[in-house]
């Protein structure tokens, strides 16, 4: 009876254990470290690509080392590759924090990040000389598909093999983490078969390019930002695994089946348009939920609560988000606008403040939080980092905006007058010159936050070099 009282007392009044925050990082953490900083290096890199492209674009006869559809296939698979990184960084890190177990391999994590970054580089290598696929967005040669899927299952194998070895499979934040991970090579999946119908390839193209980002690699991205707020200690861990659940719920439901606004002119049934604009309005609710909890964070923390810069780059996500997913992305999906729209620099408006605006600032914010965490920062770097942050989101900011009024110049004359495509291109030059400033003055808070980072890490590493004080 002693003994079946003791057991009721551990099912139903578990000892609360206490949280104490570790010294420093376990060896597991630290094989993280080398994703954070790739993260920041190839932002800065992708700064620099974007604003020359954005120049060729306006002066074709400059000249330039890389053509212009080069140059843009590095883009579109750069503002992929550093946010994978992140990710998968961000995610063994936090998922050690969270379940204080160490990773089934950490030789794997760690090999797997070398792996990861030979094959983004020869897949830039390739999009450079122009041996591509021939499919946009999906432009890397075959067998580099085949490596990146590689790397993703030896990903998702690490993790789960940490779940298993460690008795974790029904912990919610796990199970979250190994949804995002199954599902991450699965969706990238189709990307490897070609086939010759455009109506079929432009479905499984579009698969990759929604779900493989909206689905797979933003319920990692949720769990990331839930983590950090519950390890910066603004928000409880149980509010925010509360958040976490509604958020994975509603990714699953109407982030699967919103891939349907993609579908409406490349020759599917017409239910696809109605499939696709409902779903894409309940794409809306995570994005609520997300900055409802950023401003309870920020009304409920003390007036002495000194913030960590990292909770900068966590709103900066959440603002754009709703504006960028939010808003223009729920416009976009309505039929009858989309039918105008799609296709043009209202498009680009959206992708650019969604896209880098959502999982590049949460990327950047846990990215941060994993290389800055244990380390005393000096002032200088704290104003360096503000800085940066006001580069990055005043660029983003005017690109947006020359964007929007580009999109809505070009739908109006092009396909709501029927002027000529050409024609139309030469009128907007000046917003598109202007939406080049607003990408220089990005890369320069890309180049600047990379530079920090980078000599941050370095920091010890010179201090050993420097020679001592003599006696």
């Amino acid at each position: 009876m002693l003994v079946l009282l003791k057991m009721i007392k551990k099912l139903f009044f578990p000892r609360r254990r206490q949280e104490k925050t570790p010294v420093q990082d376990s060896p597991s953490q630290k094989a993280a470290y080398t994703y954070a900083l790739a993260t920041f290096l190839f932002l800065g890199l992708q700064g620099i690509l974007a604003t020359a492209g954005s120049l060729h674009l306006i002066f074709p006869d400059l000249p330039a080392p890389l053509n212009f559809a080069s140059g843009r296939a590095m883009h579109l698979n750069l503002s992929i590759f550093w946010p994978l990184l992140g990710t998968m960084g961000g995610v063994y890190y936090f998922l050690v924090e969270a379940t204080d177990r160490e990773l089934f391999s950490i030789r794997l994590a760690r090999w797997g990040f070398w792996y990861l970054l030979g094959t983004g580089m020869a897949t830039l290598g390739f999009l450079a000389f122009g041996k591509t696929d021939g499919r946009e967005y999906l432009e890397a040669p075959y067998f580099l598909k085949i490596a990146l899927l590689t790397g993703l299952l030896a990903f998702t194998f690490n993790l789960l093999a940490t779940a298993i070895k460690n008795r974790l499979l029904v912990q919610p934040e796990v199970v979250v983490i190994l949804s995002g991970a199954l599902l991450a090579p699965l969706l990238y999946l189709p990307t490897i078969f070609f086939v010759t119908h455009p109506t079929v390839d432009d479905v499984l193209r579009f698969l990759v390019i929604h779900l493989w980002e909206e689905g797979s690699l933003e319920l990692l991205a949720t769990t990331i930002g839930a983590a950090l707020l519950a390890s910066l200690k603004v928000a409880g861990r149980q509010k925010v695994k509360r958040l976490l659940l509604w958020e994975a719920g509603l990714v699953l439901t109407s982030g699967f089946i919103a891939t349907g606004h993609h579908y409406y002119w490349i020759g599917t049934p017409d239910f696809w348009k109605v499939i696709g604009s409902v779903a894409s309005g309940l794409q809306v609710v995570p994005v609520v939920l997300l900055a409802l909890t950023a401003w309870q964070t920020t009304a409920n923390r003390p007036r002495n609560f000194t913030p960590n810069l990292a909770l900068y780059f966590f709103y900066a996500s959440v603002f754009w988000n709703v504006v960028g997913a939010g808003l223009l992305g729920f416009l976009l999906a309505i039929p009858p606008l989309n039918r105008y729209a799609h296709g043009t620099y209202f498009t680009s408006a959206h992708a650019h403040m969604a896209l880098f605006g959502f999982f590049g600032f949460l990327v950047l914010a846990s990215s941060y939080y994993i290389l800055t965490r244990r380390r005393r920062l000096s002032p200088t770097h704290v104003k360096r980092i503000k800085l940066s942050l006001v580069l990055l989101n005043s660029g983003l900011a005017l690109m947006a905006a020359c964007l929007v009024i580009a999109g809505f110049l070009q739908t109006y004359l092009w396909r709501g007058l029927g002027m000529d495509f050409t024609q139309v291109h030469l009128l907007l030059l000046p917003y598109l010159l202007l939406r080049t400033g607003g990408g220089a003055i990005f890369a320069a808070g890309g180049f600047l936050l990379a530079w920090e980072m980078v000599s941050l890490m370095l920091k010890p590493w010179m201090a050993l070099l420097k020679p001592g004080k003599e006696p």
